[in-house]
């Protein structure tokens, strides 16, 4: 199915790379945002914040746990996928973002059920505890919940006869 698809977008000016291994190959890029995306995003900085030890510590626990997910799900993820990643945090640009930092601090939508989400929904086919990954997961909704309130109280403007915001005080 893989080389049909390849075929289909030849031409197109995308580079398609079929593998052999997807299950691995999908992990391992899922691995990429796993801690980056929803640490930045919830701590609203940047990817220099992995340079701190403790920082380090969580994110090994967080890669740690969904290792042992992707295994059950077929992917050939190991202790150098955690290492890689880590590796890819602690070499990449200090004032770097992740798409759900710069989500966040637009006001729009994150993806955390895309990235954090299906770790834990995998976590829980296999009977699988996933209690970092669970408990990132219950924050990023927790904020996302009130980013759409937000929009929503935004977009809606002030309920019908809502007093007018009171004017400010003389010479401010």
């Amino acid at each position: 199915m893989g080389d049909r698809f390849a075929a289909a977008l030849a031409g197109t000016g995308l580079r398609v790379r079929p593998v052999r291994d997807f299950a691995t190959a999908a992990w391992r890029k899922l691995f990429t945002n796993l801690a980056a995306n929803p640490i930045t995003a919830l701590l609203q900085q940047r990817i220099g914040i992995f340079a701190d030890p403790e920082m380090a510590a969580l994110t090994r626990g967080l890669l740690s746990e969904a290792a042992v997910v992707a295994r059950a799900e077929g992917a050939d993820i190991g202790d150098e996928d955690i290492t890689r990643t880590l590796e890819l945090y602690a070499t990449a640009p200090a004032d770097g973002g992740s798409s759900m930092l710069y989500d966040r601090l637009a006001g729009r939508p994150m993806e955390q059920e895309f990235i954090t989400g299906a770790v834990v929904r995998a976590g829980e086919r296999h009977g699988i505890a996933t209690p970092l990954n669970g408990m990132l997961l219950t924050l990023l909704r927790a904020v996302d919940r009130e980013l759409r309130g937000e929009r929503a109280a935004r977009d809606a403007g002030p309920p019908a006869g809502a007093p007018a915001a009171p004017a400010p005080p003389d010479g401010s």
